[in-house]
């Protein structure tokens, strides 16, 4: 600033740094049109890039450095006749004329992996490229699958009594071996006797309250994090049961589900305030893109904030959702979703099932140990989810023990449960419960053998609201599983939500996912009848070697 003078002149800005305005269209480096291909001032592609970039570069040295570059160029000529001249620029028109033709390949490989890709969201500091992506692993099966062609979805079949177009098809996928970082080992217990096993495991699994106070503070933490971008957030968490870590699958399947509850239209308004500010989050009038957009805004805020740590993503399934790792020692995993009601129909339903008779709860905590345990509740794989295995050791309950009786009521008998779904009856019903000479490690067995050997897969459907063997009702939608050979196809398992009769939670699992699930249930079967214990039991699944592994 020049002394007595009233303004000042804007300082220069440093080498490097250039201000640029996104344009609503990218810039393609061919002509668009035909118009401009008949440009002769257009014939070269790549003259208005060189002459951006050498007027950049002119713009950052100065003429000194300019005439040594100069002077280094004449010095290297010099040497050459005439006709290594000509050969060198030859060969330098030939270079300008083939670079156009490589560049748009280049950026349609780079498109496409894009769109392959954009089913899993990767927060901003976890990218390739990033230096934070370096302790960042993906997981074991994505990184191993190979790519495979899709096949072609098969032509639904005419004269099916249900609606062909509420069909869910799923496709197989399968997984190869990858090694662990920490191995995770069976578990091993003091008692001996299966049933002293199994009830050593379940008073493990059994919450407790400095797990709900530990759940409580993870819910803080999150609506403290989330308070700038949602102040009117509601942030509840809920445990599956008792916080245990090191456990096989944990991160693939957290005991934690942290939701943020907020209104659409509240939802939206704070989002489009956001990307103003500058974080990523655009505006949606679709519900479920909103769901995925706010989602993104939330994760990226809390890893910035270095509170948590990005571990995957599962926006394609019906309820989107980010696995966190909250930081600090003896953390767990912790699933984050928005305006999600299955976690809280999953703890109600636990919860009653406590009440109603200790021995339901305590099944359904032994049921998602195992399935966790033997890889087969992973969603993203093509299993079932942890909520459809509670319905499915509700279910068997209600209508597995022919000889002893019901142990649960129908759904109507879920006062707190039943009255979520707005089918309260006024009052709660009264049940007593059979079987009572049974013990939870009996009630497993038979849990094994129903599914295994008595229930029907094709004909029948699991609904904890009626409590009775049925086939599917009409409202609910089939499951259609595509074959691996990609033409013949298999009806799915169906699942009836209590809380949505239009709802199919089977449809999570493909072809794969129903094999494996038929084979962990025959080696189940195996163990019982050589008397094995618990701890084989609960032996930690892996894929075996090689590509066809499932």
């Amino acid at each position: 600033r020049r002394s007595g003078s009233s303004h000042s002149r804007p300082s220069r800005r440093p080498r490097g740094f250039y201000s640029f305005r996104v344009p609503n269209k990218p810039e393609l480096p061919f002509p668009a049109s035909s118009a401009c291909q008949s440009d002769p001032k257009l014939s070269f592609p790549m003259s208005s890039s060189i002459m951006t970039a050498m007027s950049r570069f002119a713009a950052d040295v100065d003429s000194r450095t300019i005439a040594m570059l100069g002077l280094a160029v004449l010095c290297a000529v010099s040497p050459l006749d005439i006709s290594q001249l000509v050969m060198l620029l030859v060969g330098a028109g030939a270079y300008a004329l083939l670079q156009p033709v490589q560049v748009p390949a280049a950026r349609t490989q780079v498109g496409k992996s894009a769109k392959a890709s954009s089913g899993k969201y990767v927060p901003p500091a976890l990218r390739r490229g990033s230096a934070c992506s370096q302790g960042y692993e993906l997981d074991a099966c994505t990184k191993a699958s190979p790519a495979r062609p899709q096949p072609a979805r098969p032509s639904q079949p005419q004269g099916t009594c249900v609606a062909t177009t509420a069909c869910h098809v799923s496709e197989p996928t399968r997984c190869q071996r990858q090694p662990s970082v920490q191995p995770i080992t069976a578990p091993t217990f003091e008692g001996c006797g299966w049933d002293a096993q199994v009830d050593e495991l379940v008073r493990q699994l059994q919450p407790t309250a400095a797990g709900k106070c530990s759940v409580d503070r993870l819910a803080l933490r999150v609506k403290r994090t989330l308070r700038d971008i949602l102040p009117e957030a509601e942030v509840v968490a809920f445990a599956s049961g008792a916080l245990l870590r090191g456990q096989c699958f944990g991160v693939a399947v957290p005991d934690v589900d942290v939701v943020v509850s907020c209104s659409p239209e509240t939802l939206a308004v704070r989002l489009q305030a956001a990307a103003a500010r500058g974080t990523k989050a655009s505006l949606s009038l679709d519900e479920r893109q909103l769901q995925k957009s706010a989602l993104r805004a939330f994760t990226d805020r809390l890893v910035a904030s270095g509170d948590f740590k990005f571990r995957r993503s599962a926006f394609s399934a019906d309820e989107p959702k980010v696995t966190l790792l909250p930081s600090g020692e003896g953390a767990v995993p912790i699933d984050l979703a928005i305006n999600c009601a299955t976690p809280l129909h999953n703890a109600a339903l636990l919860m009653e099932c406590g009440r109603l008779d200790p021995r339901a709860q305590a099944l359904a905590l032994l049921v998602r140990r195992w399935t966790r345990d033997r890889g087969i509740c992973h969603v993203a794989k093509g299993h079932l989810s942890p909520y459809a295995w509670t319905l499915l050791t509700i279910y068997f309950l209600q209508v597995g023990l022919e000889e002893e009786g019901p142990i649960l009521p129908a759904f109507r008998g879920f006062a707190v449960s039943s009255s979520l779904a707005g089918k309260a009856t006024g009052h709660a019903l009264q049940h007593q419960a059979a079987g009572t000479g049974k013990s939870v490690g009996t009630l497993f067995m038979d849990f094994v053998r129903f599914y295994s050997s008595s229930f029907d897969f094709r004909n029948e459907a699991v609904s904890i609201r009626t409590g009775k063997r049925a086939p599917p009702g009409l409202a609910l939608p089939l499951h259609i599983m595509l074959c691996e050979d990609g033409k013949s196809t298999e009806v799915g398992l169906c699942i009836e939500d209590p809380f949505d009769q239009t709802r199919n939670i089977g449809t999570t699992m493909n072809i794969v996912g129903l094999e494996r699930m038929k084979q962990e249930l025959a080696r189940a079967e195996e163990l019982f009848s050589k008397s094995a214990s618990l701890s084989e039991m609960l032996e930690p699944w892996f894929p075996e070697d090689g590509p066809a592994s499932a």
